[in-house]
C-alpha cells in the first residue's frame, strides 16, 4: 500500500453512500414562543440521514409472515430478501438447529441454571411500562417462582455480562451458559452475521406489558417460546419523528443510529476501537512487506532496496496511526452526565468496573449518588485479568422515546403532545409461540407481551449490523467483527 494513502485508508468511513442532511427537529417541550426560535433553528445541528433500506409503505401496515419450510427459506434467500433489504419479517416454524428450545420448561431452567444470580426489571404498578432501568437482584429460581405465581411486576430482560481479559463483553450472561447446549452459537439461518449477545426474556402478563418505545443497535432474531408478542414498528427513517432521548447526529445507510457522543461505524464499532483495529492491521501488513523486502535485499533481488524503503515508510506511517488510535483525543468532559450510556461495542474502551449490586440499596432501588466516576477514572482502576460485569443498564437511555407507550393508541393526545408523530408510519405484527421475528438494527418498536398459563418467554440473538448488504458471504465492509469473533470463539 502506498504510504501516502495509508492514513486516509485507516480513517475511511466505510465508503458510505451519499446522505441527506436534515435539520434537527425541535422537541415538543421546547418553547415554541421563544423570541430566539428562528435563530436557534438556523444554528441547529444537522442530522445526517443516510438510511437506504426498506421503509413502511403506509400507516398501519402489517408485517408479512412466511413459513420457513413452505417458503424454502434458505440462509441465502433470507439474506437477499430481508437482511440486505433491512426488512422485518415474521417467520413461522423453528429451524432444526433451534428445535431444542422447546424443552425449556420451568423445571428445566431451574435444574440447569436456577441457582444463578440475575438482574430483573421491576415496575411500580401494572400501568407502568418496563425499560426504565430499575432492576433488582434475585436467583433465577426465585424469579421463575414469581412467574408461576402470576407476578406481573418483574420482567427478565437483558443481563449484564462478564468482560474478558481485554475488557470485551461476553456473548451471554453466566446463567445463559448453563443452557447453551440447547441452542447454536450462530443460527444457520443467519450464519454469516456475527452475534453480539444472546439473551432470555421472561415474564407474566395477561393484558399486555409494554416494553416502552425504543430501538436496538443490533439486528435481532427474536424467538417466542411461550405466550405471544405484539410489535408496533417504525423504520429508521422515522426516528426523527419519534422524540428519542438522545441527540441524533447520524443514521447510517443500513439504519445504524448514532447519537451525540456515541458515534460508531455503520457496523456498530466504536470509532476509536475501529481506528485501532485498522491501524493494527496496517502494521501487520507493513511488517509482512518489510520482512519480504529485507529478504529480497539479502538475496540481491532487483528492486528490493526500493521495496524496503517503501515498506519502512509504510511501517512508520502505520506506527504513527496506531499510536494515535491508542492514545486518542481526550474529549471526555469533566464531571458527570446522568444520561451517559457506554456502548458495549467499544471493545473495552468504555467498560465499567462497578458491580451492579454495589449500586442498589437493600430494597433493590438505586442509591442516590450525585456523581459516579468518569469513564477514564473507572478504566484507570480496572484490572482486566479479573472478569467484571459490564454495566449496560442506565436510566433514560438515548435509544428510548420520550413518548409514554400508553399514548401510542390515543391519536388525539399523541398529536397534541408529540405532533411530529403524525409524519410517522407504524407497522404491526404479532409473533406467537414457535414463531420468530427478524428485526433489523434501529427499527423503533414497542412490544406488548401476553402470557400463556406459564407466562411469556423468548430467546433472542443480537447481531452486529451488516453494512456490505450485497455480499452474503461477507456482509461486513471490514473484518473488525468477524476477526474478533474468530479470535474469541474459534469461528
Amino acid at each position: 500500500m502506498d504510504p501516502s494513502i495509508l492514513r486516509s485508508t485507516l480513517i475511511d468511513d466505510n465508503n458510505e453512500q451519499p446522505s441527506k442532511k436534515l435539520k434537527r427537529t425541535p422537541l415538543a417541550d421546547e418553547d415554541a414562543n421563544s423570541d430566539t426560535k428562528d435563530d436557534e433553528d438556523d444554528a441547529a445541528p444537522s442530522i445526517i440521514n443516510g438510511y437506504t433500506g426498506w421503509t413502511v409503505p403506509f400507516k398501519n401496515y402489517s408485517i408479512p409472515t412466511v413459513h420457513i419450510k413452505k417458503s424454502n427459506l434458505t440462509p441465502e434467500k433470507f439474506f437477499q430478501q430481508y437482511i440486505s433489504e433491512r426488512r422485518p419479517v415474521v417467520i413461522q416454524g423453528l429451524p432444526d438447529d433451534l428445535i431444542q428450545l422447546q424443552k425449556w420448561t420451568n423445571e428445566y431452567l431451574i435444574e440447569k441454571a436456577g441457582s444463578e444470580s440475575i438482574m430483573v426489571e421491576k415496575r411500580d404498578s401494572a400501568k407502568d411500562s418496563f425499560g426504565k432501568g430499575k432492576e433488582v437482584p434475585m436467583k433465577l429460581e426465585e424469579f421463575i417462582q414469581r412467574v408461576k405465581e402470576k407476578d406481573e411486576m418483574h420482567y427478565l430482560t437483558t443481563q449484564d455480562v462478564l468482560s474478558d481479559e481485554d475488557g470485551r463483553a461476553d456473548l451471554m450472561a453466566p446463567f445463559m451458559k448453563h443452557l447453551k447446549k440447547t441452542f447454536p452459537l450462530v443460527p444457520e439461518l443467519t450464519r454469516n452475521l456475527v452475534p453480539q449477545n444472546v439473551n432470555l426474556w421472561m415474564g407474566n402478563n395477561g393484558e399486555g406489558t409494554s416494553s416502552g418505545l425504543h430501538h436496538d443497535y443490533h439486528d435481532n432474531l427474536y424467538i417466542v417460546l411461550r405466550g405471544s408478542k405484539r410489535f408496533r414498528l417504525y423504520a429508521p427513517d422515522d426516528v426523527e419523528h419519534m422524540y428519542t432521548r438522545g441527540e441524533l447526529v447520524k443514521i447510517h445507510p443500513n439504519g445504524r443510529i448514532n447519537y451525540k457522543g456515541e458515534e460508531t461505524t455503520a457496523y456498530g464499532a466504536d470509532l476509536k476501537a475501529d481506528a485501532a483495529a485498522r491501524a493494527s492491521n496496517a502494521k501487520d501488513e507493513a511488517e509482512r512487506m518489510l520482512e519480504e523486502a529485507e529478504r529480497g535485499v539479502k538475496e540481491g533481488r532487483s528492486g528490493a532496496e526500493d521495496e524496503l524503503e517503501r515498506a519502512e515508510e509504510m511501517m512508520e506511517a502505520a506506527m504513527e496511526a496506531l499510536i494515535d488510535a491508542e492514545m486518542g483525543d481526550s474529549d471526555d468532559e469533566e464531571g458527570c452526565d446522568e444520561d451517559e450510556d457506554d456502548d458495549d461495542d467499544a471493545m473495552g474502551l468504555f467498560v465499567g468496573n462497578v458491580d451492579k449490586l454495589d449500586d442498589l440499596d437493600s430494597d433493590g432501588d438505586e442509591k442516590d449518588e450525585d456523581c459516579k466516576p468518569s469513564a477514564e477514572e473507572e478504566e484507570d482502576s480496572l484490572d482486566f485479568t479479573i472478569p467484571r460485569l459490564v454495566d449496560k443498564t442506565v436510566k433514560n437511555p438515548n435509544n428510548f422515546s420520550r413518548i409514554d407507550p400508553h399514548l401510542l393508541d390515543c391519536e388525539d393526545k399523541l398529536q397534541a403532545e408529540y405532533p411530529l408523530t403524525a409524519n410517522a408510519k407504524p407497522a404491526f405484527c404479532e409473533v406467537r409461540q414457535g414463531e420468530m421475528l427478524y428485526l433489523p438494527a434501529s427499527w423503533l418498536h414497542e412490544v406488548s407481551s401476553f402470557g400463556s398459563k406459564n407466562g411469556h418467554m423468548a430467546l433472542n440473538y443480537w447481531f452486529h449490523p451488516p453494512d456490505a448488504l450485497d455480499n452474503f458471504d461477507n456482509p461486513y465492509s471490514t473484518d473488525f467483527w468477524p476477526n474478533d469473533f474468530r479470535q474469541r470463539f474459534g469461528r
